[in-house]
């Protein structure tokens, strides 16, 4: 039942990020999102400081922190309410949570399958390409129906 549960909660979560797909290919703008915001909505430095109860300064170095990558996800909420806008935040898988499950699953059972195959072949009874092929699809389908953790072990 639990591993149903996974694979419900899994395409479950895919139906609400494929809204988020397309906004991932937004770039922010080159000095950020708080300064353009706040540059198009005519509001300064200064005032954003007041607003969120901090001095000038410490705008200019969460501007500076945003475009660097070193911003806290408080600040921006903090920056976002006080310019009347809403911060958000959200992983957005490059392909389906399914898609990147079955992809390493297969990456592991290629691996485990690749120490079974080298210690056969030292025993000289090899697998044959064919019956390599549907080794490595049913333990696949194991591995994402069962969503074994061991998988994420390894790149």
């Amino acid at each position: 039942m639990a591993k149903q549960n996974k694979a419900m909660a899994r395409k479950q979560l895919d139906q609400k990020l494929q809204k988020f797909r397309n906004i991932v290919q937004i770039q922010p703008p080159m000095r950020g999102w708080i300064r353009a915001i706040r540059d198009a909505i005519g509001m300064t430095g200064e005032q954003l400081a007041r607003r969120i109860g901090v001095k000038k300064q410490r705008i200019v170095a969460l501007e500076q922190g945003e475009v660097a990558g070193t911003v806290t996800i408080n600040s921006m909420k903090k920056a976002a309410e006080a310019m009347d806008c809403v911060f958000v935040y959200a992983l957005v898988p490059r392909n389906s949570l399914e898609a990147t499950v079955e992809r390493q699953a297969r990456k592991y059972a290629e691996k485990i399958h690749q120490g079974i195959q080298h210690s056969m072949l030292l025993e000289q009874q090899g697998l044959t390409a064919d019956e390599s092929g549907h080794g490595i699809q049913a333990n696949t389908d194991k591995f994402v129906r069962e969503t074994a953790k061991d998988m994420w072990e390894f790149h």
